[in-house]
């Protein structure tokens, strides 16, 4: 009795409440993926996510009076206060607060388990780029500056191969193979690098693209005008005068992407080789990036859907009774 009286008092005593503020919860937590190796991008993302539930805390608050009702407040906050409305923004702000709960809770800094609630907020469909909005955006540009003819080739790129644009403007001069037709991708959201498959056609614009860049094997392929890495702010912007110049309001990054996928879904191609292209870790990811428009799916309805027997039309056997 007295040896089992011993050892439930030591585990009792593991099980003591460890006080920790969430502020230094959170300093650990970013310690910890910075010895993972987590990208930069991936570190500020966190920071910037949880700016507003810090400053809802308060620096001094513990972490052990932290629960689901914290999180449900905090959604109150972040909508009358900080008049954040769109479901989908409030949920990316609770994703990004929930691996470090999730730290906090391993490490029992965090005494209670529980899932952060997500606000519920209707689906809507992405709309990509057309077909025709395409055309305009690959068509040889009549300027031949070097912000102009760079802008033309990263929108081929973005379009040929469905690349991020972190992992773009990533990209340097030695990765372009235009012999084997391929382009290095050394670094990227998911730590593996990849290689991207071009097509005659991008191989034909990135190699007159080069003859204006004229950069050393370890440059950044698409760089600015003084041979530095692209910022993502001055990409997005190039984007935007490019295709408002064009008269398309559509100017998003990402949506190169989506589009990407979507008519690399609708030509058939193996979902694993996609997910080898795009580099997405699971189906389900790849999945999330396909924009099934009514047309394609009327395309294929009547090969599933079942088909009216011609041989005599229901209408005309119901008006004979």
């Amino acid at each position: 009795m007295r040896r089992g009286e011993v050892k439930g008092t030591q585990l009792f005593k593991q099980k003591q409440e460890i006080r920790k503020t969430f502020k230094e919860l959170f300093e650990e937590f970013l310690l910890s993926i910075k010895v993972k190796g987590r990208s930069e991008y991936t570190i500020r993302s966190y920071k910037y996510h949880c700016k507003y539930f810090m400053e809802f805390l308060g620096e001094d608050t513990l972490c052990s009076t932290i629960n689901e009702s914290t999180f449900e407040e905090y959604i109150l906050y972040i909508q009358d206060v900080k008049k954040l409305n769109n479901g989908v923004t409030v949920n990316s702000y609770l994703r990004n607060i929930s691996p470090i709960v999730k730290f906090g809770i391993k490490k029992r800094y965090i005494v209670e388990d529980f899932q952060i609630p997500q606000v519920k907020c209707q689906e809507t469909f992405k709309e990509i780029y057309t077909r025709e909005e395409l055309n305009l955006l690959l068509g040889k540009p009549k300027k031949h500056d070097f912000n102009t003819l760079r802008t033309w080739a990263v929108i081929w790129t973005f379009a040929s191969t469905g690349v991020r644009a972190r992992e773009l403007r990533e990209l340097k001069v030695k990765g372009v193979d235009l012999l084997n037709r391929s382009v290095a991708v050394n670094s990227t959201k998911n730590k593996k690098a990849r290689y991207l498959p071009i097509s005659n056609s991008l191989a034909e614009v990135l190699t007159e693209y080069l003859e204006v860049r004229n950069g050393e094997s370890e440059d950044y392929l698409f760089p600015t005008v003084y041979g530095d890495q692209l910022a993502q702010s001055t990409l997005q912007k190039s984007i935007k005068i490019y295709c408002n110049t064009l008269g398309i309001d559509k100017c998003s990054l990402h949506l190169f992407r989506h589009t990407f996928i979507t008519s690399a879904v609708n030509q058939n191609v193996s979902p694993l080789i996609l997910k080898k292209i795009t580099g997405h870790s699971t189906l389900k990811q790849l999945n999330n990036y396909y924009n099934a428009k009514t047309t394609d799916m009327v395309n294929v309805i009547d090969e599933i859907a079942p088909k009216i027997n011609r041989k005599e039309s229901m209408f005309k056997k119901a008006r004979r009774k």
